[in-house]
């Protein structure tokens, strides 16, 4: 948001004392980097790709979340803030006023973006778990743009995209299922 020149480059966000990774950019996920990587374990990468290393601000982020929480509190009084990064709208009586979920979230991705310089997804779902999954097929399908609907979804494009995820991969829901589901011989949702 404050430097546009690292858009589309290799980042990651340094925990407190610059010690481990709790941010990546997508470029730097590409190359394998994991959450909670040690810093001194990524030199050789940081030289080839020339990856750039930011430290913590926690203020600051704590600023970006609240005036991105003040911006959802217009599309819904019921806001439920899940984390500094998440957060999830009742849209219970709400139906009628967006063309689609799908229409609001595309303008709620808008509204954010122009508001704060910051890219998020959208997940739509009948409930947080759904919701979070839907999310994270925002984020890994670039066919939708950066909001998935699983309400209005046909079942058959459901079972097509859960066939595609690795639980483990969806962040907060996914390491202990997706462990228990590969103890049991299965490998996705």
């Amino acid at each position: 948001a404050f430097n546009p020149k690292l858009r589309d480059r290799p980042v990651v966000v340094l925990s407190n004392n610059d010690g481990c990774a709790v941010a990546r950019s997508n470029e730097v996920k590409a190359l394998g980097v994991k959450m909670g990587e040690p810093w001194f374990k990524m030199k050789d990468l940081v030289r080839q790709h020339g990856i750039v290393g930011l430290s913590s601000n926690y203020t600051l982020y704590g600023d970006m979340s609240n005036r991105i929480m003040e911006i959802l509190r217009g599309y819904s009084p019921n806001v439920e803030v899940y984390s500094i990064d998440e957060s999830f709208l009742n849209l219970s009586g709400m139906a009628g006023i967006w063309e689609s979920p799908t229409a609001m979230g595309q303008d709620i991705r808008r509204r954010i973006l122009g508001w704060t310089a910051l890219p998020v997804c959208v997940g739509v779902g009948r409930s947080k778990t759904q919701a979070k999954l839907a999310n994270h097929v925002a984020k890994k399908f670039p066919l939708f743009e950066g909001v998935c609907d699983f309400t209005t979804m046909s079942n058959a494009r459901e079972e097509w995209l859960l066939r595609r995820i690795d639980v483990g991969e969806v962040w907060g829901v996914g390491r202990r299922i997706g462990a228990k589901l590969r103890e049991m011989g299965i490998e996705s949702v």
